[in-house]
C-alpha cells in the first residue's frame, strides 16, 4: 500500500543515498540504515451518555464538513491517555476522565496517506461547557443508532462499534 513515507520518505537521512523501499521499511543500500514505515500514534474519545455520542464537525482537511470523533495526534511525550485528555479539551472545551481503555484500530488520515494507530477511549464529562473549538465547527449529540452515515474516517464506524459493545457490557 502507498503512504505518506513510501511517497515522501525518499533519501537516507544520514548519507542521502536514495532508499530502497521495501513493505513496511525503507533500507540505505549505502549505510544500512533502516527508516521503518511506522503509523501515526493517535487517539479518540467517546464522550458518551444516554446512549448518545457527542461528534465534531471537522473544520479542516481531511475531510472538512464531515461529522468526526474527538481527538488527533499523540504529541511527543505524552502518553495515549495524556493525549486523550488534552484532544478532548482542545476540541469540546470538557475535562474528561478516562473511564475505559476500548482498543485500538488502523486507519489511514484522509488522502494524506498518514497511515496512523487509533487508540480508542470511553470517557466521561468531569466539567465544563460544550464549546466546539480548535478544528471542530460544531458539536452534536448523536443516539448510537441514528449515526450520519458520512463521518470522516473509517475507524468512527470502528470506534462506534467498540463503544455499543462496551455499553452492552461485551
Amino acid at each position: 500500500m502507498e503512504t505518506y513515507q513510501s511517497r515522501n520518505i525518499i533519501y537516507c537521512p544520514k548519507c542521502q543515498t536514495k532508499l530502497a523501499h521495501n513493505g513496511n521499511a525503507a533500507t540505505c543500500p549505502n549505510c544500512n540504515f533502516t527508516y521503518y514505515l511506522n503509523p501515526a500514534p493517535c487517539t479518540v474519545v467517546l464522550i458518551h451518555q444516554n446512549n448518545q455520542v457527542l461528534l465534531g464537525k471537522r473544520a479542516i482537511e481531511p475531510n472538512f464538513g464531515t461529522w468526526d470523533l474527538p481527538g488527533g495526534f499523540i504529541e511527543v511525550g505524552e502518553t495515549a491517555e495524556q493525549g486523550a485528555i488534552r484532544e478532548a479539551h482542545e476540541e469540546t472545551g470538557l475535562e474528561v476522565k478516562i473511564t475505559k481503555y476500548l482498543g485500538s484500530a488502523p486507519d489511514i488520515y484522509g488522502d494524506t496517506l498518514v497511515p496512523t494507530l487509533v487508540f480508542v477511549y470511553a470517557v466521561e464529562i468531569i466539567s465544563g461547557e460544550i464549546k466546539a473549538q480548535d478544528d471542530i465547527s460544531e458539536l452534536k449529540w448523536f443516539d448510537l443508532d441514528q449515526i450520519p452515515s458520512v463521518v470522516a474516517f473509517p475507524t468512527v464506524n470502528t470506534c462506534l462499534d467498540m463503544l455499543r459493545a462496551y455499553l452492552r457490557g461485551e
